[in-house]
């Protein structure tokens, strides 16, 4: 009543007030809430105009017409995003909030999957676990190399495994494709960066390439202008500093129609992740690696990063061994992934 009294003056009354739950999997999982529909009482307000004038009762009816056009947002709102309150279709959405998906995203697929197959009936367990499959195959974006890519570039933060991710890739190719393949490094920033590819580059025999600044870009280039494929090592660059992914960006920028891959571990919690993805769109990745998979149980990163970008993935890689533990990203494995746990 004090609020009302302070939305709409003193002379606001209660008309009614009454209980609401939506019906169905609208409302999911919010408890019954208390729907107050208050006014001003007219009589009253006509009484004491001469006091508050005709101007105050204008403000009133304003305010009670913005107070009641943002109580019908905010029901329209929780209609769209919320499902019923321990409803039959919680326990999946638990599962995949456990697995690290993001609560509204995993609301929007079992939403999707009531409006497509329910029919206002409760779906078998069997026949939802292959629904709920089926719709984050969906969901997740991959993408097969191109064969005519040329120049790879691997970007990301520290600490994700760029410089192992582009070893196991480039052994990979030079092994099994029988590619020939050329590495550019321009991390200089790290100690031991380059040292650690120049050993990848002598087990393998490959020829590799340091450029110390973006016009040495374009002399790395020409001096592995025979080989069939050239990888490209980027230094790790915080999110927060947009000063040091902005220089990356520079150097980006002397390689024309590279594929630029944002590599990122699976193992960063999903708040971390927006920042990075977003942070480094202006490096143009467009294709993601996601790494670290052997590091962690719960793999709804992967699903959460694909749905915010709309970048597919084309890697996964799951251990230190070069060149094994990397393959194709497959939504059907990281969809069992994140339904198994």
């Amino acid at each position: 009543m004090q609020q009302i009294k302070r939305e709409l003056g003193p002379e606001a009354i209660i008309i009614q007030s009454r209980k609401v739950r939506k019906k169905g999997l609208i409302g999911f999982f919010t408890p019954p809430k208390v729907e107050i529909t208050a006014a001003v009482d007219l009589a009253s307000s006509h009484s004491k105009q001469d006091e508050f004038g005709a101007a105050a009762e204008m403000r009133w009816q304003n305010e009670l017409g913005e107070l009641k056009q943002m109580v019908q947002q905010m029901f329209a709102l929780q209609q769209k995003q919320t499902l019923v309150d321990q409803g039959p279709y919680f326990p999946y959405w638990q599962h995949l909030v456990m697995q690290g998906v993001e609560e509204k995203l995993a609301q929007t697929m079992l939403a999707e999957i009531e409006n497509e197959y329910g029919n206002g009936e409760t779906l078998k367990d069997e026949v939802m676990k292959l629904l709920l499959q089926k719709k984050i195959q969906q969901k997740l974006l991959t993408e097969k190399l191109p064969a005519s890519a040329r120049i790879l570039v691997f970007t990301g933060p520290t600490g994700v495994g760029k410089t192992t991710t582009l070893a196991k890739l480039a052994a990979h190719l030079a092994l099994y494709q029988k590619k020939k393949v050329g590495m550019i490094t321009i991390d200089t920033y790290r100690i031991g960066a380059v040292e650690q590819l120049r050993t990848y580059a002598d087990i393998t025999g490959m020829p590799i390439e340091v450029a110390m600044t973006p016009k040495d870009m374009t002399r790395a280039l020409k001096s592995l202008a025979d080989q069939d494929i050239i990888l490209v090592d980027t230094a790790g660059r915080s999110a927060k500093n947009s000063l040091q992914v902005m220089e990356l960006s520079s150097f980006l920028a002397q390689l024309p129609q590279a594929e630029i891959f944002l590599v990122l571990s699976a193992t960063t919690k999903t708040s971390d992740l927006y920042l990075i993805v977003d942070k480094f769109r202006q490096t143009g990745y467009n294709r993601l690696i996601f790494t670290k998979l052997d590091e962690t149980s719960n793999y709804g990163a992967i699903l959460n990063a694909i749905s915010f970008t709309g970048s597919p993935a084309a890697y996964l890689t799951t251990g230190q061994s070069v060149p094994d533990d990397i393959e194709e990203a497959d939504a059907e494995k990281i969809a069992e992934l994140i339904l198994k746990g």
